[in-house]
C-alpha cells in the first residue's frame, strides 16, 4: 500500500504564528516560486490551484487543505481558473516530514484516542499534509481559520501568545478530522470501534446492556467485543466501567455533588454499587478520595 504524506512532532510549546491572510486571483492564476523557512498552511475555499513542492504536484481545490514544508522549493502551474484561499505561515521546530501507511498512522495513534484516562504521556501530533475533509469538518476549520485571520490583524495585549494558541487549536482540530475520517471510513476493527467508543463516551451516563449495543451497532456483541478488544487492549464494558470512573473523579474533585448523585449521573444502578467498584479501581472510598 502507498504510504501517505504527513508532519508529525511531539509539541512541547505552542507553534509561532508569523502571518496570515486570505487571497483572491482571478482566472488564469499561477503561484509564484518560492522557497521559505516557514511552514505554510494554505485553506481552498473556490477555484483551482496547481502547484508542486519539490517533484510532488498539487491540484487544489474547493475544501482542500494543504500545508507547505520549510526548504522546499515551491511553484506554481498556469491554470484556466481563478483561486481563492486562505494561508497561513508560521514555524516550529517539533514538526517534520513523514511518510507512513494507513495502517502505521492507525499504530502511532493507537490507545491514544481509547484511553479512559487522562494520558501522562506526550502524545504525537499527525496532521495529514494535504487532505480534503468532510464538509462539516472543513467548515468548522475554515471558520477557526477565519477567526484567526481576522484577530491576528489586532494588536492587544499578549496578541502574539493568543495567536499562537488559536493557531495551536486549529492544528489540532485538522489533527482529529484526519483521524475521525480514517476511523470512519477504514473497514477494520478500528472503524467499529472508535465507533462504540464514541457512543460509550456520550452515552455513558445511561443504561448500557449488551442488547443495546447489538440493536445500536447492528452487529453481535461477542464479535464487537472482540473486536474492540483487538484494538484498544480492552473489552467494551471494562472501558466503559474505567471510563465512568475517571469522570466520577472529576465530580468528586468538584465537592458539588453527593456520592448518590454521582453514581446516578454516571449510570451506576446505586451508591453501595458505585462505591465497590471505585474502590476496586482506585483502592480507595469515593470519599477518602473526595477528602484527599
Amino acid at each position: 500500500m502507498q504510504p501517505n504524506n504527513y508532519i508529525t512532532g511531539y509539541p512541547d510549546s505552542l507553534p509561532s504564528f508569523l502571518l496570515a491572510g486570505e487571497v483572491h486571483v482571478p482566472a488564469p492564476n499561477k503561484h509564484f516560486q518560492r522557497t521559505t523557512k516557514d511552514w505554510i498552511i494554505y485553506v481552498i475555499t473556490d477555484g483551482t490551484m496547481q502547484i508542486s513542492e519539490g517533484e510532488q504536484t498539487y491540484t487544489l481545490t474547493a475544501g482542500d487543505i494543504m500545508i507547505f514544508s520549510p526548504d522546499r522549493c515551491h511553484f506554481g502551474h498556469l491554470t484556466n481558473d481563478h483561486i481563492d484561499y486562505y494561508y497561513i505561515h508560521f514555524q516550529w521546530e517539533s514538526l517534520r516530514d513523514i511518510s507512513m501507511s494507513t495502517e502505521a498512522y492507525l499504530q502511532a495513534m493507537n490507545r491514544h484516542p481509547f484511553s479512559p484516562e487522562i494520558s501522562s504521556r506526550q502524545e504525537p501530533l499527525l496532521l495529514p499534509k494535504y487532505f480534503h475533509p468532510a464538509h462539516a469538518s472543513f467548515r468548522g476549520i475554515l471558520q477557526q481559520t477565519q477567526y484567526l485571520v481576522k484577530d491576528s490583524s489586532r494588536n492587544f495585549l499578549h496578541q502574539q501568545k493568543k495567536n499562537d494558541a488559536l493557531l495551536f487549536l486549529l492544528l489540532l482540530h485538522m489533527s482529529q478530522s484526519e483521524l475521525s475520517h480514517i476511523l470512519h471510513t477504514e473497514t477494520n476493527s478500528a472503524s467499529l470501534s472508535f465507533q462504540i467508543l464514541e457512543y460509550l463516551q456520550t452515552n455513558h451516563s445511561q443504561k448500557i446492556t449488551s442488547a443495546s449495543l447489538e440493536e445500536v451497532f447492528h452487529h453481535n456483541f461477542d464479535y464487537m467485543n472482540r473486536r474492540f478488544k483487538q484494538y484498544t487492549g480492552t473489552t467494551i464494558f471494562a472501558f466503559l466501567e474505567k471510563y465512568r470512573i475517571e469522570q466520577s473523579k472529576k465530580l468528586l474533585k468538584s465537592r458539588q455533588f453527593t456520592i448518590a448523585e454521582i453514581a446516578e449521573n454516571l449510570g451506576f444502578c446505586n451508591a453501595f454499587y458505585f462505591s465497590r467498584v471505585f474502590k476496586k479501581h482506585e483502592h480507595i472510598t469515593p470519599r477518602e478520595y473526595q477528602k484527599s
